[in-house]
């Protein structure tokens, strides 16, 4: 998989078993549901299919509930529309009056002055404020164009308190506790007031669920930075944020608003229009795979398909390549910043750092996170290793949540591992998996105990394997083979001494329990052999067994 995650808009061209299955392989971690184009029962129906999918195919596929929120729209036109010829003047008033040419469903004249904005219609259409007159306002139009009825409203610069939930988005919040969905998405949030509305609405009902701001509006944009502070995620909502902002003002937007999430640790998702040639082609244009490559080298979290997947003809194809992009992108690029600071735990955000120092000094192949909440998963995610991090968690909700964040991959472990004080045994059941190789290093990050009571504050460097005992190394890594029988038929020998009669040019290693001198040491190591003293064997080998050497730490593990 991708270090960079994959979200997925679900809709008819994708919503059946087989599709989700094959998006999933090609690296989907989360399904995200529009509510604006949904009816009563549709989160239950795709909470059920995509909980199937992960419990058959082992998969951690998350929901991600889109809410619409309050809207600023036209009411309807005689005929269905409206045709505008720039430079005419046009009265906007609105639905409660009959004397305009155009009405809106909100009091907008109590936010509007001359020269004020307004874009109808995703900002194809423009008015500019002339006058305004016993709440009827008089606009110049600056393009030509056709309203139809309905039409998206936007006043770009102003805070226009429409409210954060409506009935509608609060149906479908309650459908959605019901089925533990685990991703909400605020749209149009003007401010942190707006994010603890949802907060508090959710928390009221005992409800759990990672908030993700949408940055869509020039007044979400110029408070990014309190939004970011009280915000799970962060989505950078390209469409409206196109109308709201000069559209040669969008890419660097992007950057800002990435940047500065990245600079509290909170994840971000950058969304709209990334391949939607692909709604009707099968392969993505060449400014597309740039965008992408761009957004990927911003440092987001993850990149999100709307009309592509939703409703376009190629769902699994735009998946795959958002995935080949990313993968290759991110072997050419490795290196990305860390935070500036962790605003909830300081001294586990000290930690993950040491675990980046260690993972860049070591040949360590993975960094392993044993998490109860999550919250050591992310901490590692926001640091950027180059390394792959395997969270393991105890929940399926947890196990599904930080599926969504950078280069994390759940491992869900029985609870009866939450208590192991051997951690041998957790990382054992973790290769069992098969996610991981014997005879490779990593590094263990952990509260103490392990996942009993949290408090990220324990590094351990490991090797994957049973643990036969450790010394101290000299010489490369290797396996091979011990036969304590006949040790002529292996390539490793273990002994109690050093035996200077013994010709050990027949083996690639040597492990020996008492001390060496500087001579015997630098004997192995001129001839390219490897050599563990005074080393210390905690389990019999009776048998021919194959083991691993770990040059760096001097770990012997059977494998």
């Amino acid at each position: 998989m991708t270090k960079t995650k994959i979200v997925a808009t679900i809709g008819p061209a994708s919503f059946d078993e087989s599709t989700i299955i094959k998006m999933a392989d090609k690296g989907l971690a989360t399904i995200r549901i529009n509510t604006a184009h949904i009816e009563p029962g549709y989160i239950t129906d795709v909470s059920k299919t995509v909980y199937k999918i992960n419990r058959e195919k082992n998969k951690k596929l998350g929901i991600m509930v889109d809410l619409k929120g309050p809207e600023l729209r036209t009411g309807e036109f005689p005929g269905g529309t409206l045709n505008i010829t720039a430079g005419k003047i046009y009265s906007i008033s609105d639905a409660s009056s009959a004397k305009s040419d155009i009405s809106i469903n909100y009091k907008i004249s109590d936010y509007i002055n001359p020269d004020t904005l307004i874009a109808v219609n995703d900002g194809r259409v423009r008015f500019n404020v002339e006058s305004l007159e016993n709440g009827v306002i008089k606009a110049m139009a600056m393009d030509s164009g056709t309203l139809h009825n309905r039409s998206r409203v936007n006043i770009p610069g102003k805070y226009i308190n429409l409210g954060v939930l409506t009935d509608r988005d609060k149906m479908f919040i309650e459908e959605s506790l019901k089925n533990h969905v685990n991703f909400y998405a605020l749209s149009f949030v003007q401010s942190r007031e707006n994010v603890y509305e949802l907060q508090d609405y959710i928390y009221d009902r005992k409800g759990r669920g990672d908030i993700i701001s949408k940055i869509e509006t020039k007044s979400g944009y110029d408070n990014l930075e309190s939004i970011v502070k009280v915000s799970d995620f962060i989505m950078v909502a390209r469409g409206d944020l196109g109308v709201e902002l000069p559209l040669k003002e969008v890419s660097i937007a992007q950057k800002r608003i990435i940047n500065i999430s990245h600079k509290y640790a909170v994840p971000t998702i950058v969304a709209t229009q990334m391949l939607e040639s692909m709604v009707n082609s099968d392969s993505p244009t060449r400014a597309e795979v740039s965008d992408v490559t761009n957004a990927i080298l911003d440092d987001t979290d993850a990149l999100m398909l709307s009309e592509e997947t939703a409703i376009g003809k190629y769902p699994v194809e735009a998946v795959t390549y958002l995935y080949e992009i990313s993968k290759y992108v991110e072997s050419q690029a490795t290196s990305f910043p860390e935070p500036e600071n962790f605003m909830v735990d300081p001294i586990a955000f000290s930690v993950a750092k040491g675990v980046k120092i260690m993972s860049g000094t070591i040949n360590v192949s993975s960094i392993i996170a044993l998490t109860k909440s999550g919250h050591t998963a992310k901490i590692i995610s926001a640091i950027r290793p180059v390394n792959d991090i395997y969270a393991v968690v105890q929940s399926e909700w947890v196990a599904r949540s930080i599926n969504l964040m950078k280069g994390v991959i759940p491992v869900l472990l029985p609870e009866e591992f939450a208590q192991q004080e051997n951690i041998y045994e957790i990382i054992n059941k973790i290769a069992s998996l098969g996610t991981l190789k014997p005879g490779e290093k990593t590094i263990v990050i952990s509260g103490s105990p392990s996942l009993y009571l949290g408090g990220t504050n324990n590094i351990r460097v490991l090797s994957i394997g049973r643990f036969i005992g450790r010394g101290y190394p000299a010489g490369s890594s290797l396996t091979g083979k011990v036969d304590p029988v006949h040790p002529e038929n292996g390539n490793i020998i273990i002994l109690d001494k050093y035996d200077d009669a013994l010709d050990y040019s027949k083996y690639n290693a040597a492990i020996i329990k008492s001390n060496v001198t500087n001579r015997i040491i630098d004997k192995f190591v001129d001839s390219g052999k490897t050599l563990v003293y005074s080393a210390e064997i905690v389990e019999k080998i009776d048998k021919i067994t194959s083991i691993s050497i770990d040059a760096d730490t001097g770990i012997i593990t059977a494998i």
